[in-house]
């Protein structure tokens, strides 16, 4: 029992470290959405009111994706301790990711019910899975989610429930991004299912408290809920054109039984969700998304994949036998459940597969590559020592390629990547032109959230100056003018009266 506990620790102190180590400066800047988060905390400690004037938000509008309100009031609980920087602004998600470690092994042993080595193991790939390390350095509000939906969802599902401080953790989760909201339904049958449909004394308030949270989130989100929605496949202009298309191709009879929605719709979520498991998603390239991953690394590394598909298999296996003679582990099902649905939130957005959406997968994913583990040091006990020695070495060959690419070759990459210049450009700026009038070449229209951030504009001159443009086909608000800076997105179109220009291939430069 006292080696379990060093060895706990001894993972967790590594995952923290790895995660604490240089975070303020790699990723070299803020993204725009950690801007966003940091800003509007400032905002919120010092006037109470968000970059839209609106006092003690419940959604923060922000770029018009209406950012859910838990990271950020955490961030402005934070600021008036802890300096306003991108240190401070990347804590919560270093913290929520090194706990994650811990309450891991307590999931693995609980909820997994595997032994103490194997819920170890599981601790060591949350610390130093490439997912769970690259999310818990950069300020997601899915990365704090995840540990707050993970909490919940053990003090559900462990033997001697607690379903009031899970409930409590699912609406913390539910506070701070919608994944976990959209989650919130299928927890309800999973809950019946494990309690006993026909134990309902002991299932019912737990079901309540669940649903009582999904009716408030739904009654005070639904500018959220609008606003997601327009990035679903069945929103989209480009798949409604292509259903036409794809409607056109039958005739009669067969236009309605194969040509309708519900088939082309089909198709959709099933390719979405077979890439979500492929390789190539998962281990080798990972998603669209520069932000979510190395370049050219994967989410996942390769020993946790075949494990994990391994699992499943096996896990499939065992429902076609339980079709036949009726037994099944009752886990493994609760396991394979949670891990389809908790794709949901993914597979129906037009930029299918992706990571952020879908780091409670990768969490399920990881635990049933452990669960494949404890299943072979049970059949091969007198091999046991063999298997960990065989998987730890793997994971340290594996850990070494990774995280040298990560801590040697991604500080220039991310430089490119996030533009990190600009923050030292816009300083400068500052400090030699602050009256002059600026054009920002800005082509993707949030660089005035990362002028606000890293020039701690102050409130007052933030409102009085800021003016966003007309809002876009998906309802989202660029910045147009912030002090004396005019954010453009062609030096074309830059006024004649603005003489400073700073471009990402200019750098800061001054017309005669």
């Amino acid at each position: 029992m006292k080696s379990t506990k060093i060895l706990l620790l001894a993972i967790f102190f590594l995952g923290l470290g790895l995660r604490l180590f240089n975070v303020a400066k790699l990723p070299s800047i803020l993204n725009r959405d950690e801007a966003a988060l940091a800003y509007n905390a400032f905002l919120i400690k010092e006037t109470a009111q968000d970059e839209w004037q609106t006092k003690w938000p419940l959604t923060f509008k922000s770029f018009g994706d209406y950012k859910l309100p838990g990271y950020t009031y955490l961030l402005a609980c934070l600021f008036t301790i802890l300096p306003i920087n991108d240190f401070s602004t990347r804590l919560p998600s270093v913290l929520a990711g090194s706990f994650l470690i811990l309450l891991a092994f307590f999931f693995a042993k609980d909820v997994l019910q595997v032994k103490k080595s194997s819920a170890l193991l599981m601790s060591l790939l949350i610390a130093i899975s490439p997912v769970f390390f690259f999310y818990s350095r950069i300020a997601f509000e899915a990365n704090l989610a995840l540990f707050l939906f993970v909490s919940g969802l053990y003090f559900l599902l462990k033997d001697k429930e607690n379903f009031l401080l899970g409930a409590f953790f699912l609406f913390l989760a539910v506070l701070t991004y919608n994944t976990p909201l959209l989650l919130l339904p299928f927890l309800i049958p999973l809950l019946i299912y494990k309690i006993g449909w026909r134990n309902k004394k002991k299932w019912l308030k737990p079901i309540v408290l669940l649903a009582l949270i999904l009716v408030w989130a739904i009654l005070n989100f639904h500018a959220l809920s609008s606003q997601k929605s327009g990035i679903t496949i069945f929103s989209d202009q480009t798949v409604w054109e292509n259903f036409a298309s794809y409607r056109s191709n039958f005739n009669g009879v067969w236009q309605i039984i194969l040509g309708n929605k519900y088939v082309f719709y089909g198709q959709i979520i099933w390719q979405n969700l077979l890439e979500s498991f492929s390789l190539n998603f998962l281990v080798k390239n990972g998603g669209s998304h520069p932000w979510h991953a190395l370049p050219r690394y994967g989410h996942l590394f390769y020993l946790s994949y075949f494990l994990a598909i391994f699992m499943v298999i096996d896990i499939l296996g065992e429902i076609v036998i339980a079709v036949f003679d009726k037994s099944f582990k009752k886990k493994h099902l609760i396991l394979f459940y949670l891990l389809i649905v908790a794709l949901a939130p993914s597979v129906v957005t037009v930029d299918s597969p992706h990571a952020t959406r879908s780091l409670f997968f990768f969490f399920i994913f990881t635990a049933l590559a452990v669960l494949f583990v404890d299943k072979l040091i049970k059949i091969f006990s007198k091999q046991s020592k063999l298997i960990f020695i065989a998987i730890i070495c793997t994971l340290s060959v594996e850990s070494f390629f990774y995280y040298r690419q990560y801590f040697l070759n991604y500080p220039s990459q991310s430089e490119k990547i996030l533009y990190s210049q600009f923050k030292d450009l816009i300083i400068e700026s500052q400090k030699k032109y602050p009256e002059e009038s600026t054009a920002v070449i800005d082509d993707g229209g949030y660089q005035y959230i990362l002028t606000a951030w890293y020039l701690k504009v102050p409130s007052d001159k933030f409102f009085a100056t800021m003016n966003y443009q007309q809002a876009d086909h998906i309802n989202f608000y660029y910045g147009e003018k912030l002090l004396n800076y005019h954010f453009i997105k062609n030096l074309e179109d830059r006024k004649v009266t603005e003489k400073v220009v700073l471009a990402k291939d200019l750098g800061l430069i001054k017309y005669d």
